[in-house]
């Protein structure tokens, strides 16, 4: 999971440009991880590219040539041949169909996510004071199939679609609360993959917050100003 905020990510102002089409990637811009090429997002990005799939797939010819001038020309034909391969077995191979049978797993999932996502999305709000305005919890994630699941996560201001900067502690909440073994981030590909929907998103109203939630928020702020 990838939570953007302008903390976690390298060009921030990406998230301003396009916070209302979820995913970056969509509007045309890749956000990428703080640590760049020491995390293993920047890598699940990279083959999230189809320029950079097939660029690793042909990497060896070029490779091959310099090492072995006299196969120059095997090294020629052979790359649309690979090319194609490839082009094939994304068209073909890696879609996913629905099973029969699926459309109630598919409706359960889709719940938990809203149930979990609209319970992070009130300790939020109830933990920075919120008495209004509505949050928008954004989850959108790649369409390559039978790879880790790549998944962007951001909380939204609907009314600026500003993305939230996020704390650590409600980072956490995102990371402990939204997936797990029961319903996690492969279940929710599948789900995408099968209603070819990459996009979700859970919606709360500040003013829907009950006293209890926002008693405990206050207790989380007063625990944090002591530490």
């Amino acid at each position: 999971m990838f939570i953007l905020t302008p903390s976690t990510v390298v060009n921030a102002r990406a998230l301003r440009r396009c916070a209302a089409t979820g995913v970056m990637r969509r509007a045309g811009t890749l956000v990428f991880p703080r640590k760049l090429m020491l995390s293993p997002t920047f890598w699940r990005l990279m083959l999230d590219s189809s320029l950079v799939r097939h660029a690793l797939i042909l990497a060896p010819i070029p490779i091959a040539m310099l090492l072995m001038p006299e196969f120059a020309e095997i090294g020629l034909a052979v790359a649309p041949v690979l090319l194609l391969a490839a082009l094939f077995v994304e068209g073909n191979v890696l879609p996913v169909t629905a099973r029969p049978g699926e459309d109630d797993h598919v409706d359960r999932g889709l719940d938990m996510l809203s149930q979990r996502g609209r319970a992070i999305l009130t300790r939020i709000a109830a933990g920075r004071g919120m008495t209004k305005g509505r949050l928008v919890l954004v989850v959108e994630q790649s369409d390559m199939a039978r790879l880790r699941p790549l998944t962007f996560v951001s909380v939204q201001d609907a009314e600026t679609r500003a993305v939230l900067d996020l704390t650590p502690e409600e980072r956490a909440m995102l990371r402990e609360g939204l997936f797990d073994r029961g319903f996690d981030e492969g279940a929710l590909l599948r789900i995408n993959l099968v209603q070819k929907k990459p996009l979700r998103s859970v919606a709360l109203e500040a003013s829907s917050i009950s006293a209890h939630a926002r008693l405990a928020g206050m207790a989380r702020r007063t625990l944090s100003a002591r530490g």
